[in-house]
């Protein structure tokens, strides 16, 4: 397999030769974000018809160590942990040991007899009530579980994410433990609700496999891939390729964030966050469900599972934002609502595992392709796929999210794929 490997990247290095001058205005605009203070360090990639078109980083991994970027950088990816894991539960499914409509108590126990939290603005100083149904499988992959994220500025939000954070929590399983003790937010299967249900897949995948979920994710998605930088853990060498994180000040200049991803000794494997990758093993992971479940002659998952992934499974969800209703632009597809929870953006759906964009009119994004599916990373890291023109880019940096809130990471995922299907059609 490696052998293979190192043939098709010496192809593609040869057919980026033929193709970098088609790309130039995603390479401004990477250069322009580095020159004028918005990035300290950017690397991004296009793939298309079978060749990797564009694969070009500029700036500095660590600005303070002067050390500058050379392309094999292990990011921090956040929340694009979630379509990871999720492909790692579909695995069994195809295999029949899990089914999408199976309740979750089914696997996990002590989600039964689940509470709903009366008032999330209040939180759970105002009581809660039964839920009327049992959390599905297919619920907690399309984020319509009632589950909440902890990150939105409601109240409840607050004392989940002060609960699942708690510093004595060691694992994954005694975090979805603590997460079962509180109420859900919303009756399960009425709303979306970006949230922490992914963990949820994670421990559903380590009691059915038997396996913690680095291992299964290693043996099952990462191994095959030849995905060989992506994993909780970096090891020595890996750890001196992390890209150091800068956050945003008042001044909307960046500094070196106080608080770096650890790279070693972690213990919690989450389904929402936690996998350290590089742009070009990312790029791989896409390929591959581009590819409908197969990559290199190694198949992960079937034409039909990926099918099922990027079939909206929220479109007829009433609680959605309507167009011009005050709400907020939060990422590439989720707003604040004005329930002060995160929602779909208008003309957004979502899958299993990944956002689909349905009508690119309606959140005014005319560069964009209906039928795209995606996501991104809270540090600014983000990927699509157009099936329809056969495109996968991925573009990796990063710039967190707390203590401020970083003003251009809605702004940084329309720019890419702005540049980059303005160069196409060029």
């Amino acid at each position: 397999m490696m052998l293979a490997l190192t043939v098709i990247l010496f192809s593609y290095s040869n057919h980026l030769a033929a193709q970098a001058k088609a790309f130039n205005n995603l390479d401004h605009y990477l250069q322009t974000e580095i020159k004028e203070g918005r990035l300290k360090g950017v690397h991004a990639a296009v793939y298309q018809n079978d060749s990797l078109v564009y694969d070009h980083f500029y700036g500095y991994r660590d600005v303070e160590l002067k050390d500058t970027m050379q392309g094999n950088e292990e990011y921090f990816i956040q929340s694009m942990t979630k379509p990871i894991v999720t492909v790692g539960l579909m695995k069994l499914v195809e295999a029949g040991k899990i089914k999408l409509d199976d309740p979750i108590e089914k696997y996990l126990p002590e989600f039964k007899n689940i509470q709903v939290v009366n008032d999330p603005k209040i939180g759970t100083k105002s009581g809660s009530h039964p839920a009327n149904a049992s959390i599905t499988i297919r619920q907690i992959l399309s984020h319509t579980s009632g589950l909440s994220h902890g990150i939105s500025p409601i109240a409840y939000d607050r004392e989940i994410l002060n609960s699942l954070f708690d510093p004595t929590i060691k694992t994954l399983a005694e975090r979805v433990a603590k997460l079962s003790t509180l109420p859900l937010m919303f009756q399960p299967g009425t709303k979306f609700t970006y949230s922490f249900s992914v963990d949820l897949t994670a421990r559903i995948i380590e009691v059915v496999s038997g396996k913690s979920l680095d291992v299964y994710l290693k043996e099952n998605i990462w191994d095959p891939l030849g995905m060989s930088n992506t994993g909780y853990n970096l090891n020595e060498v890996q750890s001196k390729r992390e890209m150091m994180v800068y956050d945003f000040m008042p001044n909307k200049l960046l500094a070196r964030a106080l608080g770096q991803p650890k790279p070693n000794k972690n213990t919690i494997f989450a389904g929402v966050n936690g996998l350290f990758s590089t742009t070009h093993d990312y790029m791989v992971f896409a390929e591959m469900l581009l590819n409908k479940g197969s990559l290199h002659g190694v198949q992960i998952l079937k034409p039909a599972t990926v099918n099922l992934m990027t079939t909206t499974v929220t479109d007829d969800l009433s609680t959605k934002p309507k167009l011009n209703s005050g709400y907020i632009n939060a990422g590439n597809g989720l707003v604040v609502d004005g329930i002060g929870t995160l929602n779909l953006e208008p003309g957004y759906d979502f899958g299993l595992g990944l956002c689909v964009l349905k009508d690119p009119s309606l959140p005014k994004r005319d560069d964009a392709a209906k039928g795209e599916f995606f996501w991104s990373g809270a540090n600014a890291t983000h990927f699509f796929v157009n099936p329809t023109q056969k495109l996968v880019a991925v573009f990796m940096t990063q710039i967190g999210f707390m203590p401020n809130r970083n003003p251009y990471g809605f702004y940084f995922g329309d720019e890419f794929r702005k540049n980059i299907y303005k160069d196409i059609k060029n």
